[in-house]
Order: structure tokens, then sequence, then C-alpha cells
């Protein structure tokens, strides 16, 4: 392995540990071993704009006219490029610094980003070797017909067929087979592999431009998450501050308890990194164009620099030093505190209390997430519908605690961090500012024996009784 190795994506500087390497355009590709040809099928999709920007007022006409519909749209294709051939936009600074957020497995002064340690590159050429074991055996053997690309990274399909095509196996045999291994060994997806995977696997759920929307996604409760704000409602981060690459990946490989999303660790690790890329940068996309409907609605007109400005400060909130990340991720350095009969009665004392934490207005008194505020009645019909509704605009209940059913995470510092930060995209309130830091844990201790399968503890729970007057 040579001394300066990374997962190298297969980017226009050629393959792994080649600078530069060969490649035949044109009519040369048409002259491929059987090996080595391909021919995908893909659908040609579009990102259309959100609901938002497109919407209507009283008189049927669109809110923004249709020309700076047309301006944000080709705003975001420069920015974001398409489905097809996604991409950010390098800004001024980042080509001077050599930074460039397309490559991820790159160093940030070496054209890359720069987002992952030696650590973390070696696991993934690890999985590298156990997911194209198949591949990286029929080279071993010099028995390239059986080399076949997945279908879901279509630029490795283009780089194994320059390779092939390059030179023939036979006129520098060594050579190309440790090419050829080094090509699946060090992948790392780009972000036409990775939107390509999005295609088959995250789409019909939440839709091409990650707006939840997908053509199976209006069938599910809760809904798919929708990307395009940047709210993700369950991170270990403080002050709603967007998510880190690890808290999406968590996602991804645990999959969300109580809802349609799986876990998808069937997928190599360099898949799933791919995935998170894919996913920020819809994320992203969609912020910069909230931000660019909002300044037509004040200013009545989009100046190119505000443009740029909204996307150098949109991509400036999901970077995260290690140094950041520690300041906002929500710790408890101590350990969880011991549960004692004391602890669960105080928490059962802030559960139900009508000052401050107030749980049992939205939770219910025995945690059904029944409480008199969850809920309200419709005054002509007298159907009850849930009172509050989130961010995305969907009606929303209180979690029923008695199930054991907590979509964040069901540890103690799992329940600790929804509590003291609150929920993103929710209404359920951050108590960090109002309780210290036991009265949280005691809290959390509390709701623990709510749980008809007792989460954390064996000790016995019974339904309190509502305060008076309630």
């Amino acid at each position: 392995m040579p001394s300066d190795h990374r997962i190298r994506s297969s980017s226009p500087r050629g393959l792994p540990y080649l600078r530069p390497a060969t490649v035949l355009a044109g009519a040369s590709l048409l002259a491929f071993s059987v090996a080595c040809q391909f021919e995908p099928s893909r659908p040609v999709l579009r990102f259309q704009l959100s609901e938002a920007t497109r919407a209507l007022d009283d008189d049927g006409e669109p809110k923004i006219p249709l020309e700076v519909q047309d301006h944000i749209r080709g705003s975001l294709e420069m920015l974001f490029g398409t489905p097809q051939n996604p991409q950010y936009m390098r800004l001024q600074e980042w080509i001077d610094a050599s930074f460039d957020p397309n490559w991820p497995s790159y160093a940030a002064d070496d054209q890359g980003s720069g987002e992952f340690s030696d650590e973390r590159l070696e696991e993934l050429q690890a999985d590298n070797a156990r997911a194209f074991a198949r591949q990286l055996a029929a080279i071993e053997a010099g028995d390239y017909a059986k080399v076949e690309p997945p279908d879901w990274a279509p630029d490795l399909e283009r780089k194994w067929a320059e390779h092939c095509a390059a030179t023939a196996p036979e006129a520098r045999a060594d050579e190309f087979k440790a090419e050829a291994a080094a090509l699946f060994s060090e992948w790392y997806p780009t972000l036409r592999d990775s939107a390509e995977l999005y295609r088959q696997q995250c789409l019909h759920c939440h839709g091409v431009e990650g707006g939840g929307d997908g053509p199976t996604g209006r069938f599910l409760d809760p809904r798919p998450r929708d990307y395009r704000r940047g709210i993700f409602k369950f991170t270990p981060l403080k002050d709603k501050a967007q998510p880190r690459r690890a808290d999406l990946y968590h996602i991804l490989d645990e999959g969300v308890t109580g809802t349609a999303m799986p876990s998808f660790r069937r997928f190599s690790v360099a898949q799933l990194e791919g995935l998170v890329d894919y996913v920020r940068l819809l994320a992203m996309r969609g912020m910069v164009e909230h931000e660019l409907s909002v300044t037509y609605e004040f200013d009545e007109a989009i100046p190119a620099e505000y443009v740029v400005e909204a996307y150098r400060e949109v991509f400036g909130k999901w970077q995260h030093s290690e140094e950041s990340a520690d300041e906002l991720v929500v710790a408890y350095a101590e350990g969880v505190p011991e549960a004692t009969p004391q602890t669960i009665a105080r928490g059962r004392e802030l559960f139900m209390d009508d000052a401050v934490a107030k749980c049992y207005t939205c939770h219910g008194p025995a945690g059904h997430g029944d409480g008199i505020s969850a809920w309200t009645v419709d005054p002509e019909t007298g159907v009850r519908k849930e009172a509050y509704l989130d961010d995305w605009g969907f009606p929303i209940r209180p979690r029923d605690l008695t199930t054991g059913l907590y979509r964040g995470g069901r540890r103690p510092i799992d329940v600790f961090r929804r509590i003291k930060n609150g929920i993103n995209g929710t209404p359920m309130p951050a108590l960090g500012g109002a309780l210290p830091d036991e009265d949280l844990w005691a809290l959390v201790h509390y709701v623990g024996t709510l749980s008809e399968q007792n989460l954390f503890y064996p000790a016995p729970h019974g339904a309190p009784e509502a305060p008076a007057g309630h």
C-alpha cells in the first residue's frame, strides 16, 4: 500500500495513485471487451422548486413571478447541478485554497474537503474489500470478463470501461491488474454515483428534491423526512445545529424505530457515506432555495451577489470541525446518574408540574400521549384531532411514552438529549434552559419507568393522577 494512500473518488484526475491516467474518449469507448461494456438506462430527472416557492396568491397568480422562479431554478442548477450531474459550484476562495466539496475523500488543501480521518479511510478501504470481493477475486485471477461494476455506480462503470479501453491487459499484465484492483478497493462514490443509488433506494419515499414527496411517501405515517429546510429531528446537537456527517450516517445505518425508514446496513460503508453526501446536497439546495424565495418577498429582486452569499452561508452551517462538533454535542461526561426511588419521585413531580416542565399536558398523566394540550375538538362535528403541526405542516401527536418506541434512540442519553434540547421541527420544547441537569435526569429516570417494557429500570410504575383542575 502506498504510504500516502487515500481513497480517491473516480474523478477526472484519474485512477487511485495514477496522475494523470490515460482516458480515451469518443469512438474508442465503443471498442471495449465484453467485460467492460455498459449501457445504463436511467430516467431523466429534473429538480423542481418547492411548493412554497411555486405558491399562488388568493387570485390564483404566482406569489413569485414565473420569471423570478426561473431565475431561482437556474441559480440552483448553477450551484448544485442536476439529478443526473449533481455538483457543488466552487467559490473563488475555495479554488484559491484548493478546497473542493465534491471530493470528500481528498484532503481539504488537495482539491477535496478533507472530511475523513486516515483511520476512517482505512475502514472504507477494508469494507470495500468485502463489498467488491467478487470483482477483486476475478481481477486477481485475471478473469476480467467476470468483473461487472454495479449498476448503482455509473462513474465506477465508466472508469472501469476507460481502464479496459486504455491498454489491453496483455500489454502490461501486472500493472493493469494492480490498477484494476485499486479502482475497486480504493473506490469512493462520486456525487453521480450517490445520486444513482439515491434514485434506486430513496427517491420513492423522499422524492427527487428530498421533499419527502416520493410516490410512496404519501402512504406513510409518519411521512418521510423533507430535507429541503435542513431540519433533522434527531441529532445529539444543541442550538438546532445542522447535523454532522456522523449523525446522518447513523440514521442510514440504524434506521428510525417506529417509522418506515429502514436500516441500510446492507450497503457498504462507502455507499452510506456517499448517500450522506447526496442528502446534504439536497438539504443545502433546499435551504438556499428558501433563502432566495424569502429575499424576493422582501426585496422584489434577487441580486446576483446575494445568490452567492446565500450559498456561502448555508454551506457554512453544515461545516463542523472536530472542535466545533465537540462543543455542539450534548454529552454527559459524568455518566448516567443512578436511578433511585428519590430521583424517580422527583421526575414524576416534574412531569406533573404546572410551572415549568408541564410534560403531562401533552404526554398525558400516564404518558399515553393523550394530554389535554395534545388534542382539539371540532366544535361543529365533535371530532377530535391533533392540536399541533410539525414544521412541515403535518399533524403531530406527542409520543406515547408507554410503548418504549423512541425514534431518536432509547438509551438514557438519547432521552436526556430530547428533553434538554427539544426535538427539531416539532413542538417538543427544550427544557435545558429552565431546569438543571439533575432535574433533567430525574425526568429521564421517570420516563423510563413509564414504558411497558421498563426501558431502563425494573421499578414498578403506575398512572399518576392529574393535578386538580385538569
